[in-house]
């Protein structure tokens, strides 16, 4: 029944909204890339990218300029992968509906909709068998419910359905489950699929190889258990071949491209930008106004504190879950931009959830069975924080919940407001960007209410993507990139002003 009321509440939303239907939504930000190279290969035949340059007014294409003249994507293929079975539908239908074939109209957009929906709904099912494993259909269903409504796996389930998160969640769930099966009984058929799985993890972000860790520490908490584990790996040998094959396999498309596009079989595609493993920001990345994990996801708290439960009755799961959350945690708070950009919430931990789900299950466990009147107040206070969680979706799509700069008083002013107040934005404070790329300690500044027309020249110049967005429109309108950034700044400062 809760899968049935997740579903209906994206389904209801993606009805409500018609996103698809705007030409700057879907295939918009980082989706642009993750995208890009489904139309380039099938309907450009072009992945050098040159057929940017043509003015047919129907993409835009952003890509990393390479002294070859040639463009490469920022990010990995693993999207596009899991994009592409609906992308294949969209474009045999866009023509007979009467629709652009470019590979940007709306059937394409409503394409990844669909894709968003589907690897949703199989993610749930496949999270709620292995709860069953454990858990009874209760609290299989109170975990599913918590998650799916109460997280921002819905806004990217719904409103930015191409980021790579919802598809991730899926994944996710079927290496848990594999897992489970794959000890139990190990064949030639688990083993290839269970490559696939994260070979496909991986691609999709690089960061989501430690899932590996999952697999290895599954059934391990005694010393002794890493022996019996290494001999198992041995006896296995044979199937832990053919996973390895398999996930090369799912690989070797990016670095064909790579090498294609490159020279170079591996090709670190994101320039200056990386970790500080020194200078990890767990406690912004957990707690913080702007981005905190807690603060925009409350559920997880308590998904966190499961953690004592499910060491207290299993044992053999645990381990494996907590290795894998606290890696994964430190690991994506030493990232330079440890809020991750423009987001609701702290989008990169969406990953996690599949995994965060058992500890979840063994507090509601927990809760089940004690006295009557504490229960309550406990399961009073969860239900409360998926509430709370699943209206932060809400504010986030209104504007009272700001994408990179809240703080602790901007969060206050708008606490428990659909729409944000008339000050809203005398209370934000921008992340400073450049320093966060040096790894020198951030220093923030006020939102600018209002910017000069040399500001705004400035403020595009200084984001790759913008700017080479205003190539391409500089390019097909055949006029100077300068002056196209003069009438795209005085565009931006009239609609500021309202004008």
């Amino acid at each position: 029944m809760s899968i049935v009321l997740v579903l209906v509440a994206v389904v209801w939303t993606d009805l409500a909204t018609h996103i698809w239907k705007d030409k700057n939504r879907v295939i918009q930000s980082d989706v642009i890339e993750y995208y890009g190279y489904l139309p380039a290969a099938f309907i450009y035949h072009d992945l050098s990218l040159n057929f940017r340059f043509q003015d047919k007014g129907k993409y835009t294409v952003w890509a990393t300029e390479l002294p070859n003249g040639k463009a490469v994507f920022k990010y990995t293929m693993g999207p596009a992968l899991m994009y592409a079975p609906f992308f294949f539908v969209a474009n045999e239908l866009a023509g007979p509906l009467g629709y652009d074939t470019g590979g940007y109209s709306p059937p394409y957009r409503l394409a990844i909709i669909l894709a968003a929906l589907f690897y949703l709904l199989l993610g749930l099912l496949l999270l709620r068998r292995v709860l069953l494993l454990f858990f009874t259909e209760t609290i299989a269903a109170a975990v599913l419910f918590s998650i799916g409504l109460g997280t921002n796996l819905f806004w990217y389930s719904t409103f930015e359905p191409g980021m790579p998160h919802v598809y991730d969640f899926f994944l996710v769930s079927a290496l848990i489950f594999l897992t489970f099966s794959w000890y139990r009984n190990a064949t030639v058929w688990k083993s290839l699929v269970l490559g696939v799985v994260m070979g496909l993890l991986t691609l999709i972000r690089p960061i989501n190889i430690l899932f590996v860790l999952f697999f290895v520490f599954y059934r391990i908490w005694r010393t002794k258990d890493v022996n019996r584990r290494l001999h198992y790996f041995m006896k296995h040998y044979d199937h832990i071949l053919v996973m390895l094959v398999a996930g090369f396999l799912v690989l070797l498309p990016q670095l064909i491209y790579w090498k294609e596009i490159t020279g170079r079989w591996l090709y670190y595609s994101y320039g200056k930008e990386g970790f500080f493993f020194l200078h990890p920001h767990i406690i912004d990345v957990l707690f913080s106004y702007r981005k905190g994990w807690y603060v925009y996801t409350p559920v997880m708290f308590f998904a966190s504190t499961g953690m004592i439960f499910l060491f207290r009755k299993y044992k053999t799961l645990a381990w494996s879950v907590v290795i894998l959350a606290v890696v994964y945690l430190y690991v994506v708070s030493s990232w330079w931009s440890w809020w991750y950009g423009g987001s609701l919430g702290q989008r990169a931990l969406i990953d996690l959830y599949p995994v965060m789900a058992f500890p979840l299950a063994a507090l509601f466990q927990w809760i089940a069975q004690r006295k009557t009147v504490f229960r309550k107040a406990i399961a009073i206070l969860i239900f409360l924080s998926v509430l709370l969680g699943a209206f932060y979706n809400v504010q986030y799509y209104f504007g009272a919940i700001h994408w990179d700069s809240m703080t602790r008083k901007a969060w206050f002013d708008s606490f428990g407001r659909l729409h944000p107040t008339s000050h809203f934005k005398d209370f934000l404070q921008t992340p400073d960007y450049k320093d966060a790329l040096l790894g020198k300690p951030e220093q923030l500044k006020p939102l600018q209410k209002k910017e000069t027309f040399e500001q705004v020249i400035e403020r595009i110049k200084s984001d790759p993507k913008w700017y080479e967005l205003i190539k391409d429109k500089a390019r097909k309108r055949n006029i100077s990139v300068d002056s196209m950034l003069q009438l795209d700044a005085r565009y931006i400062l009239n609609r500021e002003s309202g004008k």
